[in-house]
């Protein structure tokens, strides 16, 4: 599995309106084939948010990329929020709610 993980600056005071800015972005990745899961994490200083993807291949995120940073970059932009970074993970250990799955990690 492999994670795509992006940083974001928030204006002061519209974490909320964030929130509902990237929930469209979250629901068009979903589409995407090979997506695993999804979630948009907001620092509870309200400044700062974060998205991270799961994919179920290497392939598969490399071939979201495109869509991906299309819809970061609208939904940060209606949110009034920037794009700090954007890196892509081999996930190593995952514990969900029914399995456990440890992956190798490749040089």
């Amino acid at each position: 599995m492999f994670a795509r993980v992006s940083l974001y600056e928030l204006d002061h005071g519209r974490a909320s309106e964030a929130a509902s800015a990237f929930e469209p972005a979250i629901e068009g990745i979903r589409e995407l084939d090979g997506f695993v899961d999804g979630f948009f994490l907001v620092e509870r200083d309200g400044l700062h948010a974060m998205t991270v993807t799961l994919w179920e291949s290497l392939d598969a995120m490399e071939r979201s990329r495109i869509a991906a940073t299309r819809v970061r970059s609208e939904a940060a932009e209606e949110a009034g929020a920037t794009v700090t970074s954007s890196s892509e993970y081999e996930v190593g250990l995952h514990t969900g709610l029914t399995q456990d799955v440890r992956g190798g990690f490749s040089a």
